[in-house]
């Protein structure tokens, strides 16, 4: 089965692409790989978080083949890389899943045109609570109790 290997390098071991190429060739064949192409670099770019005070970093992929009898040997390719101190990052996939969506499972129209309305727990209506009102003052009532406080203000 074919797989394909991406990883990043840190921009100060550019100069280092081809070593670091040479040792990862090495690591595959130990552990049973073919590489089925030569290494595509992918060029420096920018990382969408820092990694190690490091914005950049230089990227780079290639297709390896692994028999039958190999497989379970990437978990041992995945661990062997992630020693390599000059690789910061790795990821293999299967070549024949590059290019599919992400999602579990597909979701057909007819499933998005028929939505389920929302259940919603029925709360008992509050009784709303009786207004206490009092009788309005009179006008007539209001200017005696104005002039009174008038009076009472010392000087």
């Amino acid at each position: 089965m074919e797989y394909e290997l991406l990883f990043f390098t840190s921009v100060t071991n550019e100069d280092k692409v081809e070593s670091i190429k040479k040792d990862i060739t090495e690591i595959l064949e130990s552990l049973g790989g073919k590489i089925s192409g030569a290494f595509s670099d992918i060029g420096k770019r920018k990382l969408a978080y820092p990694i190690k005070r490091d914005t950049h970093a230089f990227f780079s992929f290639v297709r390896f083949e692994l028999d039958d009898e190999a497989k379970q040997n990437i978990p041992e390719i995945g661990k062997r890389l992630s020693l390599y101190d000059k690789i910061m990052r790795h990821i293999i996939v299967r070549a024949d899943e590059i290019g599919k969506p992400v999602a579990s499972r597909e979701i057909k129209p007819e499933e998005e045109k028929v939505k389920r309305p929302r259940e919603t727990k029925r709360v008992p209506e509050a009784k709303p609570k009786p207004v206490e009102t009092k009788p309005k003052a009179a006008l007539s009532d209001l200017d005696e109790k104005l002039s009174e406080i008038l009076e009472e203000t010392p000087s």
